[in-house]
């Protein structure tokens, strides 16, 4: 073998190493600027997501992102309309500062994927501030998950179901003695920790919880109220204090053994690394071999930065079609165009977020926002085209976007694209300036599914 034939060998591996990384960091870090891929690049795949889990570290520049100053609340009497709406007002803007507060956190972040993972939990434990109302629940939410979510799952259950905004969006403070709620019981069995069945080798397993599972968890989970300092209390006087039997625990049952026998079940860790998976890299249900794979090593230490690295580390991670699995979703590619070209999100872009169809804090419902194909409409494929147009307006230029030949090299290194297809290579060529291409890339199906 000639020197020419080991230095295209080399330069081909290096290329396929920076195909990776740019494809970790977009799943996994919302993406970056190409100078940031090269050098995670130069260290090689596995260091990079070593780098990326590094998860315990602080992150200076996120918090650095000043978080909104929060008013007390006080409940406008109901016979006075100028107390109400002047509550309203500022309920409003509290609610808009703190859903730009987080995107510019993401974007700020110099450990993305922490915020990355906050994100995916935010999702999986969907709370809404629509009926939550209060801001500060929501961020005190925030901390929590993003506190909590490197670590043991199961330490993230427990405080998620003592969490005030939970407690109002589920209606967990309204389960008393006598009178169980069962709202946060089901979804905590149903979409928190185990899933609807069809785990293990047979696809038609029986759900894996009972009506009687949900009814005993309800009252197991009885008493659990807001405290005066705003946390979650539990009220000795409204807990059912009962025996109960929840997924085959009997005993005077609380907190503390609904979630152990919940987290503990066979079905849980395939359901949540189903999930997890199914955002970072493909879309799987319980009964994907990968995530069966996965969720083997889940089971034994529910420890999440564990299970990311275990999915970033899979051959199946890398697996071309995984590269072209997921469309981005709204937040995905806000931040990660922020990140890539280094803007700052302002009130029109939390704008164009509202009409993609996700902002922060305010999932649709409880099971947490859409997939894939959800994001692809003739309406969202216009507020990208505008979020594209605006971005463009601040950054393009020709040496950002280079002569018209070289646009679709140019533009796909700056992406952390592999490479445009023929025909947004054609319109990128012939798009008449610097602000037009790069409007198109951004605007790109090669940008958009990723």
């Amino acid at each position: 073998m000639d020197g020419a034939e080991v230095a295209t060998r080399r330069s081909r591996a290096l290329a396929d190493t920076r195909s990776a990384v740019a494809h970790l960091v977009r799943r996994a870090a919302f993406g970056a600027p190409p100078e940031e891929i090269d050098a995670l690049a130069a260290a090689g795949y596995e260091a990079a997501v070593e780098t990326l889990c590094d998860l315990a570290r602080p992150d200076p520049a996120a918090d650095a992102v000043p978080p909104p100053t929060f008013a007390p609340a006080t409940p406008a009497a109901a016979d006075d309309p100028v107390a109400r709406q002047e509550r309203a007002r500022r309920v409003a803007t509290e609610r808009r500062a703190l859903q730009l507060w987080w995107v510019r956190r993401m974007v700020a972040a110099d450990r993305p994927t922490h915020e990355k993972l906050t994100f995916l939990w935010h999702d999986h434990f969907a709370t809404s501030i629509d009926k939550v109302r209060g801001a500060e629940r929501m961020h005190r939410q925030h901390r929590t998950l993003h506190d909590l979510g490197p670590g043991p799952f199961d330490r993230l259950v427990h405080a998620m179901a003592r969490d005030p905004a939970m407690l109002v969006w589920l209606d967990g403070r309204d389960n008393r003695a006598g009178a169980p709620n069962e709202n946060f019981a089901r979804e905590l069995l149903e979409l928190f920790t185990l899933g609807t069945g069809g785990h293990g080798h047979d696809r038609h397993d029986r759900q894996p919880y009972t009506e009687a599972d949900v009814a005993d968890a309800a009252r197991a989970l009885t008493g659990w109220a807001i405290g005066p300092g705003d946390e979650g209390v539990l009220d000795p006087g409204r807990h059912d204090h009962g025996t109960k039997t929840v997924l085959g625990t009997t005993g005077a049952l609380g907190l503390d053994e609904v979630v152990a026998a919940a987290t503990r079940h066979p079905a849980c860790a395939p359901h949540v690394v189903a999930r997890i998976w199914s955002r970072l890299a493909r879309p799987a249900g319980p009964d994907d071999p990968v995530v069966q794979e996965l969720a083997d090593g889940f089971a034994r230490d529910l420890d999440a930065t564990s299970l990311l690295r275990r999915i970033l580390l899979h051959p199946d991670f890398l697996a071309p079609a995984t590269r072209a699995a997921l469309v981005k979703t709204p937040v995905d590619l806000v931040v990660g165009t922020a990140r890539t070209l280094g803007t700052t999100p302002d009130e029109t872009t939390m704008t164009l977020l509202v009409g993609l169809g996700q902002v922060p804090f305010a999932p649709p419902d409880v099971a947490g926002w859409p997939a894939n194909e959800a994001w692809l409409s003739t309406e969202t494929a216009r507020v990208r085209l505008r979020l594209a147009a605006s971005v463009s307006a601040q950054v393009a230029s020709e040496e950002l976007v280079g002569p018209p030949a070289e646009r679709p090299t140019t533009l796909a290194r700056l992406l952390g694209i592999d490479r445009f297809g023929p025909a947004s290579a054609a319109a990128l060529r012939a798009a008449p300036g610097p602000r037009a291409a790069l409007t198109l890339a951004l605007a790109s199906p090669e940008h958009v599914v990723a």
